[in-house]
């Protein structure tokens, strides 16, 4: 089910951030359904898109005050849920202070974000927001986490996590190379994107995500991983005392 993104933000450098940010996201997590359907100052102009698409999901990025306009963010997001009981709202705002009002008004954000926080943080929050919005919308995705999904072009790949030796990336290239244990394979990701999609694969290099149920033994002498489909790769020394004792335990 896709997810259409709405900001509505008065400051012209923030929005354009926010819009990098949820760029990125898609960027990084290439087979989600997502895309930025609005992005504006006008808070009027959010409530005319309303009216043209109640039938679709929504995910509305708002502040809570617009300086150029009387319509208030609290005030739009109360017409928001009004209208669409599904909507997802996060909320990035300076006004602390006004905050209550959004339980008084039973607006039930996704998120409260507090500007001050600083860049990295916001992106770190909004990535987190947007990981839980769609798990909502698309449960189906989050059970099949034992199978690796990407798209190139028009055709999809699939791949069970025991197929996976190794993800691996190469500098001044935005691709990342899938390792299984019949192919290699290129696709558009970043392994950012792969460790927090698969928290049980290992970073074994800055450029290397292994998957260590696939791994037959560590050659400490080497520096190398021999995996049990006989393919190896190399590995960064000062990784591998953790990697042994997690492959230890598992």
């Amino acid at each position: 089910m896709l997810l259409n993104i709405i900001i509505c933000e008065d400051n012209e450098e923030l929005r354009m951030y926010y819009q990098l940010i949820i760029k990125n996201y898609i960027k990084e997590h290439p087979t989600v359904d997502m895309k930025i359907i609005l992005s504006t100052s006008n808070p009027r102009n959010v409530d005319i898109n309303i009216e043209n698409q109640v039938d679709e999901v929504k995910l509305f990025l708002l502040d809570i005050e617009f300086s150029n306009s009387k319509i208030k963010g609290i005030e739009l997001a109360t017409d928001i849920r009004n209208m669409d009981s599904r909507a997802k709202i996060i909320f990035i705002t300076t006004h602390e202070e006004l905050t209550p009002l959004i339980f008084e008004r039973k607006v039930q954000p996704l998120d409260c974000i507090d500007k001050e926080i600083g860049m990295e943080k916001i992106k770190e929050r909004l990535y987190d927001d947007l990981d839980e919005a769609l798990k909502s919308i698309n449960p189906n995705l989050y059970e099949k986490k034992n199978t690796f999904e990407f798209n190139i072009g028009p055709k999809k790949y699939s791949f069970t996590l025991d197929q996976v030796d190794y993800f691996e990336s190469v500098e001044n290239n935005h691709n990342i190379f899938l390792h299984s244990t019949f192919e290699v394979i290129e696709f558009p990701g970043t392994l950012k994107s792969i460790e927090q999609k698969f928290p049980e694969f290992y970073r074994a290099h800055k450029s290397l995500v292994v998957n260590i149920d696939n791994i037959k033994e560590i050659d400490i002498r080497n520096h190398k991983l021999n995996f049990k489909d006989k393919s190896t790769c190399d590995i960064s020394r000062r990784k591998l005392v953790a990697l042994k004792k997690l492959y230890e335990l598992n």
